[in-house]
């Protein structure tokens, strides 16, 4: 299995990508993404999942020949810890992890919701993600704080199912659901979708806390992809901070 092996052996796994796709992706002008390990799924054409480092990936490829390009790093715990002190997951721009896109501090507990604050590598910060609980009759809701724009709720995906922008993003989330996930090629479970709306305009669609497609341009990615990381569970995960 892939999983027993180390960041260095998969990381040559990866190489070369198909003459169609890019090594790497510029991490700026992502729109569709998942965040994972496989590089080139399985298809009958390619058998076989073949994986790499735990990264954000972005889809790229034929039907036959899908590939998940990388264009940031997932840092491990230990490095997260030794790197940034006080943050719960990192982000790198490179596979050796050693020019740090992006750091997610926390989690803080502010009332009923544990903040998250986004830090560009210089440590400035860039945004923060709240994980708003629930009740006894709701699930847990998401806020993104960005600042020059309106506040980004995470809404159940039937506030908006009927828009252009929700329909087109469905079409992009189900390109992805042809293509198996990391674990033997095994489909993920089915977790809730939520769109990301400030007022009315939709800003972004998750799902399983994994897959996500941005529809606006003035999202901050970095703010994005601290969404998976941080993940859609129910518990919440606290990573590599143990505040």
């Amino acid at each position: 299995m892939a999983f027993g092996r180390g960041r260095s052996e998969r990381a040559q796994s990866e190489a070369p990508p198909p003459p169609s796709a890019p090594a790497q992706v510029d991490w700026h002008d992502v729109r569709t993404f998942v965040l994972g390990m496989v590089w080139r799924p399985h298809t009958p054409e390619q058998p076989g999942n073949k994986f790499g480092d735990r990264a954000i990936r972005v889809p790229m490829g034929t039907e036959e020949h899908p590939v998940n390009v990388p264009c940031a790093y997932a840092g491990s715990d230990e490095q997260t810890a030794s790197r940034v002190p006080g943050a719960a997951f990192t982000l790198y721009e490179d596979p050796a992890q050693e020019r740090l896109l992006c750091s997610v501090m926390g989690p803080v507990e502010e009332g009923r919701a544990l903040s998250y604050e986004v830090r560009d590598a210089a440590g400035n910060p860039l945004g923060t993600l709240h994980r708003i609980a629930g009740n006894r009759f709701t699930r847990h809701t998401w806020r993104i704080d960005q600042p020059g724009h309106p506040p980004v709720n995470g809404v159940g995906e039937l506030a908006s199912r009927s828009s252009v922008g929700y329909r087109a993003a469905v079409v992009a989330m189900r390109l992805l659901d042809s293509l198996p996930e990391a674990e033997g090629g095994k489909k993920p479970k089915k977790y809730r979708t939520l769109v990301w709306q400030a007022g009315e305009e939709e800003v972004m669609l998750s799902e399983a806390s994994k897959k996500m497609t941005i529809t606006a341009d003035w999202l901050d990615r970095r703010l994005a992809f601290a969404f998976p990381l941080i993940g859609d569970d129910d518990k919440p995960r606290h990573g590599a901070a143990t505040s």
